[in-house]
């Protein structure tokens, strides 16, 4: 349940940030706090020369970067033009577009895989209000490639962790993860990020959207923190099913702000919930059935 708090309560205080601060600043600011978090406790922990151990494995934490800034940048842009509720759960399509990539890998999904995708499909053009696939707002398609992003970023950090030649922890993987995510948004933005950083510095203030940047910061540390550590303690099944039960917290919260949902999209949030149970559940027993 902490994890669907913390990374729900990451989505909420994006959304805050980004109704006042450019989606460059944004990043850069949470990732830059977030470094000098981590360097900072990785000094109390004296883990920080566990950075410098990164053979075989650096190539793929640069991949795991780029990809880190491709979900964060989508993922903001898609803050920016549409609601967090509708964030929170298009978002959660990561399971779907999983599905998808274990095909592509050689991993023919059953029947119920393709009903379970084929439902969360039509739960996703419910929530975003079109009446067929083909006709999504801007957020909506940002979502969407957020959750893509996430998903193909899973395998390579997952393919780093069971890399038998030098399996990294998950401080290192967070670090560089966060760190190359930086890189990337300065990068992207090298020819304005001066002038984007005077602008949105002069809109620091005491209000919602400079704590929604502080604590967005602060909720990426923390699912740095919990998520790698309920994926060590936890099966992965059981973590990922536990997300689902983000965008039920995501819409109650947001409610008190303003943020209503129709009939409609709340029955397309039940049905891409349900879709991705099914999935999940499904895949897990695969899994069992295999193990035996």
């Amino acid at each position: 349940m902490t994890l669907v708090v913390v990374w729900g309560s990451y989505y909420i205080a994006n959304k805050f940030a980004l109704s006042v601060f450019g989606v460059v600043f944004n990043g850069v600011f949470i990732r830059t706090f977030v470094l000098f978090l981590m360097l900072f406790f990785g000094a109390i922990n004296k883990r920080n020369s566990e950075l410098f151990k990164v053979k075989y494995v650096f190539s793929r934490l640069v991949l795991i970067g780029l990809l880190g800034f491709a979900l964060d940048i989508t993922a903001f842009l898609g803050f920016k033009y549409s609601t967090a509720s509708k964030g929170a759960v298009l978002l959660r399509t990561d399971v779907l577009f999983s599905t998808l990539i274990s095909a592509f890998l050689g991993q023919v999904p059953g029947f119920i895989d393709i009903v379970s995708m084929l439902l969360m499909l039509f739960g996703v053009a419910l929530v975003s209000g079109s009446r067929n696939l083909l006709n999504f707002s801007y957020g909506d398609i940002f979502f969407l490639l957020s959750a893509f992003f996430i998903s193909l970023n899973a395998f390579v950090i997952r393919s780093v962790q069971e890399d038998k030649r030098n399996p990294a922890s998950d401080f290192v993987i967070a670090f560089y993860n966060n760190f190359f995510t930086l890189v990337f948004f300065s990068i992207f933005s090298l020819n304005t990020l001066r002038i984007e950083i005077v602008k949105n510095l002069k809109l620091l203030g005491i209000d919602s959207a400079t704590a929604g940047l502080v604590f967005g910061s602060i909720f990426q540390y923390l699912i740095y923190v919990v998520y790698y550590k309920n994926l060590r303690v936890f099966p992965v099944w059981l973590v990922r099913s536990s997300l689902l039960f983000m965008p039920v917290y995501v819409l109650f919260f947001m409610s008190f702000f303003g943020e209503n949902v129709n009939g409609r999209q709340m029955m397309g949030v039940l049905v891409i919930l349900f879709g991705a149970f099914l999935l999940t559940v499904s895949n897990q027993f695969i899994r069992k059935e295999r193990q035996r």
